[in-house]
């Protein structure tokens, strides 16, 4: 909206004039009133906890920024939420023998500085993601692939280094975002100052570590085209301002962004009016989405004693509602760890651990299950626990979805930090599960979870509902989710 930038100085001149006249003598006309400046209506907005680091595909990690991401590139090929494989910048791709995987193009694929998209760019997005192999990011699921060839604009051809009948679904992944070779560093990061140019359904006209302002694409070619000509990403400090903004209807949608007492609230404020809050939220049904870890940082000196990881699944056996790596509803889980029940504790021996105990603050519900974490940990004779923010501790709980929702992808947080007696077995049973198809891949993925039960390096919490409210007069559209279960913001729309 905006205002007269000085008012005061407006109403400085006015009174002068005023004064002059009477001492002149005259009688001024009556002033024309200038017309009220029109207030521009601010566009659909959702608010999310996480300040916004970096829309550079291959650096991409935490949930804010990959929301925003999903919005702005495409990738080759998309999973939807019920698990099927479809193409999304690609007309096509197929698999042209064991270890070749070919993809066409459109030809009127258009980034939004209005270049073409070309097989060049995809072969420089992937190839840039394959260089900087950044920790954390989903370029793991790119190993396959040995070469890439472009032998014309519209044909992509991966040569792969196995034979991997998952190889679309990594095609999928954040990390195999697409990106203008000509406004990306092929060995660095595209700084959050500089506006992304990407080809996906949003693009970007404002950005800073709060806020980003998206319009809809109109050259946009592809199965999941903006509902709405602009959408804003709203980045609140804490559950407290979510909650407020709620309640004031400053925003528009709000996404995992309160704690359990605030989502408590709202629950009760629904219940008594009769299914929406008073400012007219209705709160969304996301059951199963929000699956909590707890996974030991490879750095750790503590992660190598087998005693100790045995020790830490032990004490969190009695509170754990989710028992196995790969979460329910996935195709091809198994039921892996104990759950429940009142386990004996182990006896540690030696001298007292201090582990610490990292949480994501952007995540409002995290401290308050660290802290329940802890208390468990500290049941074991010989252990205290600290609880920081830092990346670096020797435990670290995240909320994280898969990089792609189907086994290999959830099994990935524990596939790409093997133990070392167990290298060799984890990428026999993967290249096997990659090669094979049925009830033999069934078998694969099967094995691999009974073995990071095992292990005990990725320990399964919980999974519960995501918390997502919707204002008065917008809906969100089915299928309004990325391949990892990124929130598309793409999908809401005005009803």
């Amino acid at each position: 909206m905006r205002a007269n930038p000085n008012p005061v100085r407006g109403w400085a001149v006015t009174i002068a004039l005023a004064v002059a006249v009477v001492l002149s003598g005259c009688t001024p006309s009556a002033p024309t009133a200038a017309p009220s400046p029109t207030a521009t209506p601010r566009p659909f907005t959702v608010m999310v906890t996480g300040a916004i680091a970096t829309l550079d595909p291959a650096y991409a990690v935490s949930r804010t920024d990959s929301i925003l991401v999903t919005s702005v590139y495409q990738r080759l090929m998309q999973v939807l939420p019920n698990g099927d494989l479809k193409p999304d910048a690609a007309q096509d791709c197929v698999f042209t023998s064991r270890l070749v995987y070919e993809c066409s193009l459109p030809a009127a694929l258009k980034f939004t500085n209005g270049q073409p998209v070309t097989a060049a760019d995809v072969k420089f997005s992937l190839q840039r993601a394959l260089r900087l192999q950044v920790p954390g990011t989903s370029v793991g699921l790119l190993a396959s692939v040995s070469r890439i060839e472009t032998p014309n604009p519209q044909t992509v051809r991966f040569v792969l280094n196995r034979e991997d009948n998952q190889f679309g679904y990594a095609l999928s992944s954040q990390a195999a975002s697409i990106v203008d070779q000509a406004s990306f560093n092929p060995d660095g990061e595209l700084p959050l100052a500089t506006l992304p140019i990407g080809s996906g359904p949003l693009q970007v006209t404002t950005l800073t570590p709060t806020s980003a302002d998206l319009v809809r694409y109109e050259q946009y070619t592809g199965p999941t085209r903006a509902l709405l000509p602009a959408v804003r990403l709203s980045v609140a400090s804490d559950s407290v301002a979510a909650e407020a903004a709620i309640n004031a209807g400053s925003v528009d949608a709000a996404w995992a962004c309160l704690d359990a007492a605030g989502q408590a609230r709202i629950d009760n404020e629904i219940s008594a009016h009769g299914g929406v809050t008073t400012k007219g939220f209705t709160r969304v049904g996301l059951q199963g989405v929000k699956v909590t870890r707890l996974y030991w940082n490879r750095k750790s000196p503590f992660r190598s004693h087998k005693d100790v990881r045995a020790a830490v699944a032990k004490a969190l056996q009695a509170d754990r509602s989710l028992d196995s790596v790969v979460p329910i509803g996935v195709a091809d889980r198994v039921s892996a760890f104990p759950v429940g029940g009142r386990p004996k504790l182990p006896k540690l021996k030696g001298e007292r651990r201090n582990l610490t105990l990292g949480y994501d603050p952007a995540d409002p519900t995290s401290a308050d299950v660290a802290r329940l974490l802890r208390d468990r940990l500290e049941d074991l004779d010989g252990v205290s626990v600290r609880l920081t923010t830092e990346p670096s501790a020797d435990l670290l709980l995240t909320s994280a979805p898969g990089w792609i929702n189907n086994a290999l992808g959830w099994l990935q947080l524990y596939l790409t930090a093997p133990l070392g007696s167990s290298k060799a077995k984890l990428a026999e049973l993967e290249t096997h599960a990659r090669m094979s198809t049925g009830t033999a891949r069934g078998a694969d993925l099967s094995e691999l979870q009974l073995q990071a039960a095992a292990d005990n390096t990725v320990l399964p919490v919980s999974q519960s509902a995501e918390f997502l409210l919707v204002g008065p007069g917008y809906q969100m559209a089915n299928g309004n989710f990325g391949s990892g279960e990124q929130l598309g913001l793409w999908g809401f729309l005005r009803v």
